[in-house]
């Protein structure tokens, strides 16, 4: 006897999101982001690592390029490329560290500062288009929620 048994799938835009994993949402929204972020500052003339370099540098002051390395978790020696582009483009300047002349100083220049103000400009319109799903309150919510999260992942024994 033959039975044969015919499956309903529901259109992929229809599916229930519910039932996947936080990791798998995590990812596929990461993606999203980093994809709007990337779009909106090739249109800058900046990469996703450069925002984070002129970031870091703007938070931390000048560094070494190891410091910056380490604190931005990038393999020293790809950094060494990325620092090359963005003082060919005036974003950063290098310096001999007056305490140790072996070592150079990464700064932030002038440029790199106004480079850094209409990224994070660019970057806080894809953020808003990325959770206009979301009330002005679940927004702060899911922002504090991911922090958490980000500080027990990054910091904490995960």
């Amino acid at each position: 006897m033959n039975v044969q048994v015919t499956i309903e799938r529901q259109p992929a835009a229809k599916a229930d999101c519910g039932a996947e994993s936080c990791g798998l949402l995590l990812t596929r929204l990461a993606r999203a982001a980093n994809r709007s972020l990337a779009l909106a500052l090739e249109e800058l003339g900046l990469r996703s690592v450069h925002f984070a370099v002129l970031h870091r540098l703007a938070d931390v002051g000048p560094s070494s390029q190891a410091d910056l390395a380490a604190g931005l978790r990038i393999h020293a020696s790809n950094l060494v490329r990325v620092l090359d582009e963005m003082e060919e483009e005036g974003l950063i300047g290098r310096e001999r560290d007056p305490a140790d002349r072996r070592r150079q100083v990464i700064l932030l220049s002038t440029r790199g500062v106004r480079a850094l103000q209409r990224a994070e400009a660019a970057a806080a319109q894809t953020e808003a288009q990325l959770l206009a799903a979301l009330s002005p309150a679940e927004q702060a919510q899911l922002r504090s929620l991911l922090g958490r999260v980000a500080s027990h992942a990054c910091c904490g024994s995960v």
